[in-house]
């Protein structure tokens, strides 16, 4: 339909100076919103506080919530009910699938759950048990909860929803109040890696590299990248909606890149650009106020384009590629500065900090310190910004509210259909001989096409490259003290032990060599790592990583070239740790040569055995490696005697002498010239006397 509107408009009016792929972007923009703060940001948050999030909800229908990044949550009481002293409660603590629990927590304070859900401190003796479902489709119902209430039955799966059920078992008068903190029941709560989300860059089927794909939700991770979390919300049938078809996932992944870049913090911090923590209540948050407090915590911006597509930018100068002058303008109206009300010379950016039990917090104000001096005195203006988990990018975003907030342009202008050319741009310049501006750089901050009159009304602030520019240690100021601690920087762990291997990766009938990397856990809680490699001289590229297991894996590198792998950790605040020290490998890619056949062995005299096998018969072979171990294990193995060179298809046979006496494994593996090796054959089993 956008489409046929554009083009009857054409038809009507003309074409003239307008680019053909602009008529067929769709004109009736759905969601462009961007950083519009005066109009709505000044006036707070459109979400719930961080805190609120962490209450018990006691109501026979409670809204479910859903959660992103990192958050600490409570939830609704599903269950409740007391049997001969024992206590049940079922707490619901959100909709759809989590990456993982990072902390429990009763009564505000961290908890260490052990075996069987029982609480590990000895002052809990045992009597409090937390069992937990992450929210998956095919979850199982808490059979230790029906063993006691069996009205809870195996159909109580809430499937699709995380939840935490607490069994509060009695316990002698005497240990009542050390058990039960004030002689009131447990206060349950949980910090947690909230949603996985689609990552086009780690899916090997849409030009990325990795196993996510679109269709199956089971191969996301979590991620806090803000581009990911607003197209994941923007499709998700609890967000806005629309689905996986209607977002640009090339812009997305691009957009991620952006988002993934780091900074650096006045605490010498090195943190992602754009993040996203939060929640959103499905019931009583407007989905357009949720998208708008996404993309304020990101400085961002998004459209839909001719195919209905969700398009975004999230904060960053780009320079413009459209100029509007006289020759465009039909009408202008404008001003000098924000409104009288609305004007300030200083900003405090309320944020979520982790420091502060993931309660929001206030940031160091972001001042204009020549406003405040003409003026003789701050006029301070809050802003909320919930979903923005770091001080400094809070103050980041401070810094773009107070530029928006001072002595620059702001303009309604009527174009003619040139107009057209700015949908889908963040930003353009401007040249009005009236008003003395020539070639200012604006921000667009709406777009309204008459389509009666053949014109367009767009809304213009002005801005200026430097808005973008942020140094920490002149701008950021100092992050708020979290009471009775210590102000010096905590020590993150490096990564210990860092191993590499060279691994097999075939991507459809193409087999190339990947590096495998792995490390020692450093034994903290909350922490993940980032892992990055390049050829020795190169640049360093991301690998993926395993945040179970401690390891990664790069996608398919050169053969036969040195490379260098480093890994870091990441605590779920986003402090850094240092580098590990650089580790190298050489990789080799496997060799398309079959293993040697008819492999065998049988005992000959003392301390012997007769290894015999037939070459294989492509003409990369070369030679043949004879392996032994007194365990089935390859990995571990020696090689039996020097290289075997034979001609193809040969059929060799060689005596391994000086065994000792028992059973011993054999492997044979073919080589190429290169030393590039072929799977190995065995293993088969001789007993040496």
């Amino acid at each position: 339909m956008p489409q046929a509107i554009a083009a009857a408009i054409v038809a009507a009016i003309g074409a003239t100076g307008i680019a053909a792929t602009v008529i067929t972007v769709a004109v009736n923009l759905a969601v462009t919103l961007g950083l519009n703060f005066i109009a709505k940001a000044i006036f707070g948050s459109g979400v719930a506080k961080p805190s609120d999030g962490k209450q018990i909800i006691r109501e026979s229908v409670a809204s479910r919530r859903r959660h992103y990044g990192v958050v600490h949550v409570g939830g609704a009481l599903s269950f409740y009910e007391s049997r001969n002293g024992t206590l049940a409660m079922v707490i619901t603590t959100g909709t759809g699938r989590i990456s993982r629990i990072v902390e429990h927590r009763i009564n505000g304070k961290a908890v260490a759950v052990g075996a069987g859900g029982v609480l590990s401190d000895a002052k809990f003796r045992g009597a409090i048990r937390v069992l937990t479902r992450l929210g998956t489709n095919d979850q199982t119902a808490i059979s230790e909860l029906s063993a006691i209430f069996p009205e809870w039955t195996a159909d109580h799966r809430q499937r699709g929803c995380s939840l935490a059920a607490l069994i509060c078992a009695p316990v002698k008068d005497k240990y009542f109040a050390e058990v039960y903190e004030g002689n009131r029941q447990p206060e349950y709560t949980q910090v947690i890696e909230a949603a996985l989300c689609y990552d086009p860059r780690k899916d090997s089927t849409a030009g990325g590299t990795g196993s996510h794909r679109l269709n199956d939700p089971d191969t996301w991770e979590w991620t806090d990248n803000a581009a990911l979390i607003i197209a994941d919300y923007w499709a998700h049938p609890d967000g806005y909606g629309v689905g996986s078809d209607g977002v640009n996932w090339a812009n997305i992944a691009a957009e991620a890149d952006i988002s993934d870049q780091t900074v650096t913090t006045v605490d010498a911090q090195t943190i992602k650009r754009w993040r996203i923590w939060g929640s959103y209540s499905l019931a009583t948050d407007e989905r357009k106020t949720v998208l708008q407090e996404m993309l304020k915590a990101c400085d961002g911006y998004c459209w839909q384009d001719a195919d209905n597509k969700l398009n975004l930018q999230v904060g960053r100068w780009i320079e413009p590629t459209v100029h509007l002058t006289d020759d465009h303008i039909i009408a202008l109206n404008g001003s000098m500065g924000a409104k009288a009300l609305d004007r300030v010379n200083e900003v405090k950016v309320v944020y979520t900090d982790a420091r502060f039990d993931y309660n929001e917090q206030e940031s160091a104000p972001v001042i204009d310190v020549a406003a405040q001096e003409e003026l003789g005195r701050p006029e301070s203006q809050r802003f909320d910004i919930y979903f923005a988990p770091h001080h400094n990018q809070a103050s980041r975003l401070g810094k773009r509210l107070l530029a928006k907030l001072s002595d620059r342009w702001n303009l309604v202008v009527v174009t003619n259909l040139f107009g057209l050319n700015l949908i889908g741009e963040r930003f353009c310049r401007l040249t009005c001989a009236e008003l003395g501006i020539a070639a200012v750089p604006f921000e667009i901050s709406s777009l309204r096409i008459n389509f009666e009159a053949g014109t367009l009304e767009i809304g213009l602030t002005e801005v200026r490259a430097s808005d973008w520019n942020f140094d920490a240690e002149l701008e950021e100021g100092t992050p708020p003290d979290v009471p009775g601690t210590s102000t010096v920087t905590p020590t993150v762990p490096v990564p210990e032990n860092l191993t590499l291997t060279a691994v097999p990766i075939s991507i459809g009938t193409v087999t190339g060599v990947g590096i495998r990397a792995s490390w020692d856990d450093p034994d903290r809680d909350g922490l993940s790592f980032d892992a990055e490699y390049r050829p020795t001289g190169g640049d360093w590229a991301n690998m993926s990583v395993n945040q179970d297991e401690n390891t990664a894996l790069s996608p398919i590198v050169d053969s036969d070239t040195l490379h260098e792998v480093r890994v870091k950790s990441v605590t779920i605040s986003g402090r850094e740790s240092a580098w590990t020290p650089v580790a190298t490998i050489t990789p080799s890619a496997p060799s398309d040569l079959a293993a040697p056949s008819q492999l065998d062995a049988t005992a000959g005299g003392t301390g012997e055995a007769i290894i015999e096998w037939r070459n294989p018969l492509q003409t990369s072979f070369d030679r043949v490696k004879l392996f032994r171990n007194s365990t089935n294990n390859l990995g571990t193995a020696s090689q039996v005697g020097p290289d075997q060179f034979g001609a193809l298809g040969e059929v060799m046979s060689y005596t391994a002498t000086g065994l000792a006496a028992g059973s011993h494994y054999i492997w044979a593996r073919a080589y190429d010239a290169a030393a590039n090796p072929s799977p190995a054959a065995g293993p088969v089993t001789v007993t040496v006397s």
